[in-house]
């Protein structure tokens, strides 16, 4: 029986918002179908017209480095805590019960989630091949978090890691099997 079979199986859905008009009508519908799922977006373009409206219907937002860059940007007198800071703080006002992730390039991923927030460093490599990697980042946290259950700090570790195995080389290969002791069971 394939999970499509047993909808209630479904525990996590994320979307990339690139087309925010068709989410935006869909996700309702998609929500009412799995009540029970995680849903996730991924907030990649700066200055994609309606992507900010679809903030309200996600329990998790990853925001590409470029995204909180613009956002920084547009606060140059501060410091990158204090762009965190607010930044976190715009993005609650628009979600309270959110958690957020924020890549932030080669020092690694920033996060806030209604109990707190962290960062969490990268280690310095080389970049072979940056193709990919926000997609790598997601999908280590959406493992971590959404199918081992793990902590906040510890999805986004996980996460950084793999993003950080995937720059370092060209394409993809061995990227998830160089996490050596991550668990894989029950896929």
């Amino acid at each position: 029986m394939s999970t499509l079979d047993r909808l209630d199986q479904i525990s996590w859905i994320h979307f990339e918002g690139r087309i925010p008009d068709v989410l935006y009508a869909a996700i309702p519908q998609i929500r009412s179908i799995f009540p029970q799922a995680t849903l996730s977006i991924e907030f990649e373009k700066p200055n994609r017209p309606g992507l900010m409206d679809l903030l309200p219907f996600t329990d998790v937002a990853f925001f590409s480095h470029s995204f909180f860059s613009t956002f920084q940007s547009e606060l140059p007198h501060l410091h990158h805590a204090s762009a965190a800071d607010c930044f976190f703080q715009e993005m609650r006002k628009r979600n309270g019960k959110c958690a957020f992730v924020v890549t932030v390039g080669n020092r690694g991923a920033i996060y806030s989630t209604t109990e707190g927030q962290g960062s969490v460093p990268t280690s310095r490599v080389e970049v072979v091949d940056a193709t990919g990697a926000g997609d790598t980042f997601i999908a280590g946290f959406v493992w971590a978090r959404g199918k081992l259950g793990r902590e906040m700090r510890e999805s986004v570790e996980m996460a950084v890691a793999l993003a950080t195995m995937k720059v370092a080389q060209e394409g993809f290969d061995r990227v998830w099997e160089s996490m050596g002791g991550m668990e894989t069971s029950h896929c």
